[in-house]
């Protein structure tokens, strides 16, 4: 799923509400590296300079050995993203697409690394071809939804979102992007039905609780906002939910201009 990237303005809000996310839970895709299968990009960024320096020379020499293998590739991109490597992330992505020009895949991938930097034209064009490739995967659309949201046209975004949930019905991660796409046209009431929906799915991951929490403190619901934000991690996430969940709608706070009433 997608990630807040640290960009100021709209680019801010890019991807999920998600982008406080310090449950620990965006768990990187599924990788032929055995070393970082299952490590969350928290742990990655969070890894020793030394070491990650290690593992990012290994990725990138299994890579080199074959820059044509999209899983190697995207593995590689992903380590480099957990870390704020946006800019080889991209590079890298941008030469598997190229190698694999009927890889729906790495399309989609190179996507959302064009998405990272901003490059959102490129990132719509990208998204859109691999829509083209993989027209039964719900991801394409809801990553090209993510883009339309950051280009200024909502309503499209949302078009697409609800494809998206036509091929992955109650899908979490598409239902927290439409709530996003929502929160970016100050409707926080309908942002917080649909992160409703998301928290009630089975498969539905931490960060899609703390973004409820986000909402939920934007309208001033304060209390319910860090029950929510508390409930199903550990002593020490619970606290730095609280802490990045005030820190967000602080005035001057990343959210803080979404709120329907004063922050704090």
């Amino acid at each position: 799923m997608a990630h807040l990237h640290g960009f100021g303005g709209k680019a801010a809000a890019t991807l999920a509400l998600a982008g406080l996310i310090l449950a620990g839970c965006a768990s990187t895709r599924g990788s032929s590296v055995d070393r970082i299968a299952g490590m969350t990009a928290e742990q990655i960024a969070a890894m020793p300079q030394s070491e990650r320096a290690v593992l990012s020379q290994r990725l990138e020499s299994r890579w080199q050995r074959d820059p044509r293998d999209v899983t190697t590739g995207v593995t590689y991109a992903e380590f480099l993203t957990a870390y704020g490597r946006y800019d080889r992330a991209y590079e890298v992505m941008k030469q598997v697409a190229d190698n694999n020009p009927s890889s729906g895949e790495a399309q989609l991938r190179l996507s959302e690394a064009e998405a990272a930097l901003g490059y959102y034209p490129d990132a719509l064009r990208s998204a859109r071809t691999a829509e083209r490739l993989l027209p039964n995967d719900w991801q394409a659309y809801s990553q090209e939804g993510l883009v339309l949201d950051q280009l200024g046209k909502p309503i499209e975004a949302r078009m697409r979102y609800r494809q998206a949930l036509t091929l992955s019905r109650d899908n979490p991660e598409v239902l927290s992007n439409m709530a996003t796409s929502y929160v970016l046209t100050h409707d926080l009431a309908q942002a917080e039905n649909y992160l409703r929906q998301a928290v009630a799915q089975r498969n539905a991951s931490p960060d899609v609780r703390v973004n409820l929490a986000l909402v939920l403190a934007l309208q001033g619901k304060r209390e319910e906002a860090q029950r929510v934000a508390m409930t199903g991690v550990t002593p020490e996430q619970a606290r730095q939910n609280i802490d990045a969940l005030n820190a967000a709608t602080a005035p001057g706070g990343a959210w803080q201009q979404y709120s329907v009433s004063p922050a704090g």
